[in-house]
């Protein structure tokens, strides 16, 4: 019978004999009835087998009395029973002591009456063939029954001696044992029009494997077994049936295999040919049009085992598959039309055809709806200026039911709540059209949710997207990085201040200042004060010249310890001051380390807390800052003393001391008379020359010192800075290696999926990469440059090209080549025929509003380096595919890729893809997909749902002139009534087909 949902997995057992036939095992004592034991044995066999072929040797008298039964209402557990007719061919096998016929099974459709196969097949073998049994003496002819052959079976034992009689048979047996049909004779009746496709061979493996391979019957062994549409076997365990597929397979001959249980016994029988002992599942309609179908699909229909994978997976997992879907009116609504459906769904592929405005997406839309997709703002049907506008759609109904029993509804205007659970994995039209033409972020991220389902629950770390995943694994690099950042900008202001020195500039300031003092020096040394000579004056005046003399000198040398003394306390002033700086910075240095302690600690509450610790108990911040406060307090009580002896409106400061001084001194002068007041002064002028020589040569010295530092210290603080700075270059770079690792380990599991895939071949290829490669950075970079100037990135076109060979030498992924690099950069720019320091050639080709940080900054921070996964599809990389491009890859991803196993919904996923596309890439993957997941697909072409042998069918329909009816009919592709609308669909009815097929040069 045909099902609703379409293809489905059942039991069949094609291979039943029944006690009518003349070889059987159904024993039972005379006072039982054998068929009804017989009926009632087939009635309590597993629920899972749906369809028997009841086999007969030669006769279809069996099947007649089953299919009795079955009409007078038993067996109706039983979806289907076929007519088999078992012959055995005139070729043999094994050995000359024991030898074996091929066992040939004819398949009839139902649909026939028995009374056709039996005067149409059977007595045309009979009045047909001249039957040979083995004794050619003994001639018999005669129509196949079982009379005759028990008279074929009794002339037998009379042409053999009477003492061997004993080890012969029934007569009946005799005559079917020696009874043996040619295969060519056979064809020619079934090939008349009573049969055309009401008919399917099968050929029973066992004795077919008895014929021996040697010249005289390889081509006979394998035309019987390439012949027929399927090969039966009766295996022990599916493993045994898996080595005689496997053997079959290796002798490159028919390998269509199916279990059957040859059954001659009842079900409680420990032998293998026994009622209920059948490993074949087959996904097809309960029809003989679902076992054609069987043939022609054949790897993907058939499972031989205790159950299905999918089967077992819709078993344990209910709630990731709808049962169905049901669209009607509220119980308020008056309005006529549009939904009153009820659909169930298969489980596997779901294909909703029908001709354009037909209601083909109401499907999809609704199911995403009610599986509460996150994509129904792209909805196609359910939109404001479609189904709900003039509020028409709440007056509908959307109910899903689950496989688990679950069922949820929701009304047609509503729209999924933000809090809901996705259910199912929605891709509407405008969605795909959306992501693939406009938005590269979106669809990336939409990437990216299908490769965070290959990342396994434990890794995730309790986050839901990927980003944020690789944010949180990556949080700690990027902060050893800031660090480094600033590390590396203190070097290169310090880099910036030692190269001052080594400038022209500099340089040449320092020589000028030498060169003025040496001056200064010859100038000061010409202006010795002129000697003033001591002139003796009497006894009285000398005395008086002597008393003054001596005072004088004592308040000269009174004057000099003043001075002195003012000069030490300047110079301990402005120790003191610098001490108070380095007191404040070393101060706001640890503040600053605090508030990082503090915002460190509070990055970690997450995880601290998640673990149940206190952070502060593993890395603990101790700040003594007590030595540094009596330090300051010290420094301050000393600046404030300084100041007072230096400065301070008092008595006791050293200015007031001095200038009282320098008023006694200059009152005693006074006093003197002229040419011993001549001779202080000159004394006094002869001290003030000799204070300002040692001054001068002290200066001269000091500058010249700051000279030869130049080439010393300066260099080797200089070498020693970069060598410094190209240390934190390679800490960045390694944090940045670090971080393409978390990228390559997320990346992994699904880099892996995808190269190892079957379907990963020569149709198309997905090949997926992370490294680390350089963005934006020669936009940047240039944007600092003067290219209008003379130098190595000179001209914009040229300085750019410049720029990308030198980056095309590059591997970034390496540090010591990136390390290089950056140098080199900066080794172009001092190319120059230059004495300057790297910063002063640098300097000199920026632009005005560029700083020498801001170069810095750019070229060694490695901001432009950046771990970027690579995705191609064939050749092509991601940014450069097409939209329809783009679209085949989203599908693939979703379909081959995606590990989540929720329904997916797709609506019209062929749109924008050529044919051979479709054929290449989408319907593999589709086939593929529905392996594991429920898939459902809108098409309009509905050669993309027989390609991709869908499983169910919906055909959508809309009554435009009866208030829109929609009415859905839904089956598989072998029901005819699918078949049909298929066939209107795509080829435009059959007539149309059979033209288009009458034109083409291949046989469609």
């Amino acid at each position: 019978m045909s099902d609703v949902r379409g293809s489905i997995w059942r039991k069949w057992d094609l291979h039943v004999h029944t006690p009518e036939s003349i070889v059987h095992q159904y024993r039972c004592p005379e006072d039982e009835n054998v068929w009804e034991k017989y009926i009632s044995d087939l009635e309590s066999l597993p629920e899972d087998i749906k369809v028997l072929g009841i086999n007969d040797y030669i006769f279809i008298d069996g099947y007649k009395k089953v299919l009795k039964y079955k009409e007078d209402g038993r067996l109706q557990n039983i979806d289907l029973i076929l007519p088999v007719i078992e012959l055995r061919l005139n070729k043999f096998g094994g050995t000359k002591s024991s030898l074996s016929r091929i066992n040939y099974h004819i398949i009839f459709s139902d649909a026939l009456n028995p009374d056709v196969i039996q005067s149409q097949f059977l007595n045309a073998l009979t009045s047909k063939y001249q039957l040979s049994p083995e004794h050619e003496t003994i001639s018999w002819h005669g129509v196949i029954t079982r009379e005759s052959l028990a008279d074929l079976g009794k002339k037998i034992k009379e042409s053999v001696p009477e003492e061997q009689r004993v080890h012969y048979g029934d007569d009946l047996i005799e005559g079917f044992n020696n009874l043996n049909l040619d295969l060519n004779e056979i064809n020619e009746i079934l090939s008349r029009s009573y049969f055309k496709n009401k008919y399917l061979t099968a050929v029973g493996k066992t004795e077919w494997a008895d014929i021996k391979w040697n010249n005289h019957s390889i081509a006979d062994k394998k035309t019987i077994i390439n012949n027929c549409d399927f090969v039966f076997i009766s295996s022990p365990s599916p493993e045994h049936f898996q080595n005689a597929k496997d053997n079959l397979t290796s002798e490159n001959v028919n390998n269509r295999l199916l279990d059957c249980s040859d059954a001659h016994r009842f079900s409680d029988s420990t032998d293998k040919d026994r009622l209920g002992k059948c490993f074949t599942w087959l996904k097809c309609d309960s029809t003989f049009d679902g076992l054609r179908q069987i043939r022609n699909e054949f790897g993907s229909r058939v499972f031989i085992g205790n159950i299905p994978p999918k089967l077992e997976n819709i078993r344990k997992n209910p709630t990731k598959y709808i049962k169905s879907i049901k669209v009607q009116k509220t119980d308020q609504s008056k309005h006529t039309g549009w939904f009153n459906a009820s659909i169930p769904l298969n489980h596997d592929l779901v294909a909703v055809i029908g001709n354009k405005g037909n209601g083909k997406s109401a499907i999809a839309d609704i199911i995403g709806l009610l599986g509460n997709t996150k994509n129904y703002s792209d909805f196609s049907f359910l939109t404001k200026n479609k189904f709900r506008q003039g509020n028409l759609a709440s007056n509908f109904i959307g109910e899903i039911e689950w496989e688990s029993g679950q069922s949820e509804s929701k009304n047609l205007n509503e729209n999924p709540a933000g809090h809901e659970t996705e259910k199912v994995k929605y891709l509407p039209q405008q969605f795909i059209e959306k992501l693939c033409n406009v938005d590269d972020e979106k669809f990336e991220d939409e990437l990216k949710t299908v490769i965070f389902s290959h990342v396994d629950e434990k890794d995730r770390l309790k986050e839901n997207s990927l980003n944020d995943l690789i944010k949180v694994k990556t949080e700690k690099y990027k902060k050893n990085i800031d660090i480094l950042k600033m590390e590396l900008g203190s070097i290169h202001e310090s880099i910036i201040e030692q190269e001052k020195f080594c400038s022209t500039k500099y340089k040449n300031g320092i020589n000028e200042q030498i060169k003025s003092k040496e001056e200064e020096l010859s100038a000061h040394e010409k202006i010795t004060p002129m000697e003033v000579e001591k002139i003796e004056a009497n006894p009285e005046a000398q005395k008086q010249i002597y008393e003054a003399t001596q005072k004088l000198a004592e308040l000269n040398q009174n004057l000099n310890s003043i001075t002195e003394e003012i000069k030490t306390k300047s110079n301990l002033q402005n120790d003191v001051e610098e001490k108070l700086s380095y007191v404040e910075r070393l101060e706001g240095y640890i503040e600053n380390f605090k508030k990082q302690y503090e915002i460190f600690i509070s990055s970690c509450s997450k995880e601290a807390e998640f673990l149940s610790v206190d952070i502060k108990n593993i890395i603990s911040l101790n700040i003594n800052t007590e030595v540094l406060l009596t330090q300051k307090e010290a420094l301050l009580l000393e600046k404030e003393q300084l100041n007072k002896i230096l400065v301070t409106d008092s008595k006791e400061n050293l200015i007031t001391k001095k200038a009282k001084v320098e008023e006694v001194i200059n009152n005693l002068q006074n006093q003197l008379d002229e040419p011993q007041r001549k001779y202080q002064i000159y004394q006094k002028d002869l001290l003030d020359w000799q204070e300002k020589l040692k001054q001068i040569k002290d200066e001269l010295d000091l500058l010249n010192k700051r000279k030869l530092s130049i080439t010393n210290e300066v260099e080797k603080e200089l070498l020693k800075l970069r060598e410094e700075r190209n240390k934190k270059v390679n800490e960045i770079h390694q944090n940045i290696v670090s971080i393409k690792s978390v990228y390559e380990e997320l990346y992994k599991p699904v880099q892996n999926f995808i190269s190892k895939h079957s379907l990963n071949d020569e149709k198309f290829q997905l090949k997926f990469e992370v490294s680390i490669q350089i963005k934006g950075f020669s936009e940047r970079f240039l944007s600092l440059i003067n290219q209008g100037i003379k130098g190595p990135f000179q001209g914009k076109d040229e300085g750019k090209k410049v720029l990308e060979e030198l980056m095309e030498s590059v591997n970034f992924n390496e540090t010591q080549s990136v390390i290089e690099f950056v140098n080199k950069i900066v080794a172009e720019i001092c190319s120059r025929d230059t004495n300057e320091p790297e910063s002063i050639n640098i300097s000199s080709q920026l632009t005005k509003s560029s700083s020498l940080i801001d170069f810095y900054e750019v070229l060694f921070s490695l901001n432009y380096l950046q771990p970027i996964y690579s995705l191609k599809l064939g050749d092509k990389d991601l940014k450069t595919l097409s939209p329809g491009e783009k679209g085949a890859l989203l599908l693939i991803f979703y379909l081959l890729v995606d590990k989540d196993d929720i329904p997916l919904i797709i609506d019209q996923p062929e749109e924008n893809l050529d044919n051979q596309t479709v054929f290449n890439l989408l319907v593999p993957c589709i086939k593929e997909a529905k392996n594991r997941r429920q898939i459902v697909i809108v098409t309009h072409n509905p050669n993309l749902a027989v390609v991709c042998d869908a499983e169910q069918i919906i055909h959508a329909n809309m009554q435009k002139y009866q208030d829109n009816n929609i009415e859905y009919l839904s089956g598989s592709i072998e029901n005819p009534d699918i078949n049909k609308r298929i066939i209107d669909i795509l080829e435009g009815t059959t007539p149309a087909f059979k033209n288009r097929e009458s034109k083409y040069y291949i046989s469609i």
